[in-house]
């Protein structure tokens, strides 16, 4: 069955309009039909299930058949991502998704040697919504405009627990700080660029209470220390 993204504003009265992209999807690549079934969600909880009763040019009417809500995931878990090089974005945002992150903040740091274009910000959201749809979540995760990495230093005292991924750290591993820490609402992750965090970012926020951590004993690349960290916190709270 078919997943389509509707906001909250365009159901009414247990009839679901859908429009935009999504109309374009329904109608032009799918063509699907009057009669056809289709799960609808709102990005928020709110679960449909529907018959799609008129299909025109611009929008399809749905009439709604069934409902659920699902409650979000505790904790959440808000991952601050170095901007990577080239398309590496593209697989961090699809693969988290996937395994359940709530927020996602593009960070510039010393390090990074791109920022996104306003088009390439907006195909990231348009990969965040297809993965969400694709795994039948039905909570879109919200992904944060780009912001420099003191922004998101001055946002750790909103998280009960932060971690910085960091190469150099010897001791702490991740999976130790997540297995002591069993009552937590939310969690962020730090994760560096192609060649890291510099020592006085680290610093910084350890200063700000993030705790260091590694994830084993080889480097790894920024996108696969982004999924690791996100897969090691899905499994160990049941996600």
């Amino acid at each position: 069955m078919y997943t389509f993204y509707v906001p909250s504003i365009r159901i009414n009265k247990n009839i679901a309009t859908i429009t935009g992209s999504e109309q374009h999807h329904l109608r032009n690549v799918l063509r699907l039909e009057p009669g056809d079934t289709i799960r609808i969600i709102d990005g928020k909880g709110s679960v449909c299930f529907g018959k799609i009763r008129e299909i025109n040019a611009e929008s399809t009417d749905t009439k709604i058949l069934n409902y659920e809500f699902h409650r979000n995931n505790t904790p959440s878990l808000t991952l601050f991502q170095a901007l990577p090089k080239n398309d590496k974005m593209v697989l961090i945002l699809q693969k988290t998704t996937e395994l359940g992150v709530t927020r996602i903040v593009p960070m510039s740091t010393e390090r990074t040697l791109q920022k996104p274009s306003e088009n390439r910000c907006e195909r990231w959201h348009r990969i965040v919504l297809s993965a969400t749809k694709q795994c039948k979540r039905a909570w879109l995760p919200e992904l944060h405009d780009v912001q420099e990495f003191d922004e998101s230093l001055n946002m750790m005292q909103k998280y009960a627990l932060s971690l910085i991924f960091w190469e150099n750290e010897k001791q702490q591993h991740i999976k130790t700080v997540l297995r002591e820490k069993t009552k937590v609402e939310s969690i962020a992750f730090l994760v560096g660029p192609e060649g890291g965090f510099t020592d006085k970012e680290v610093n910084d926020a350890i200063e700000k209470g993030c705790i260091p951590v590694k994830i084993g004993s080889n480097i790894l690349r920024t996108e696969t220390a982004a999924i690791a960290g996100i897969t090691a916190a899905a499994y160990e709270y049941q996600l």
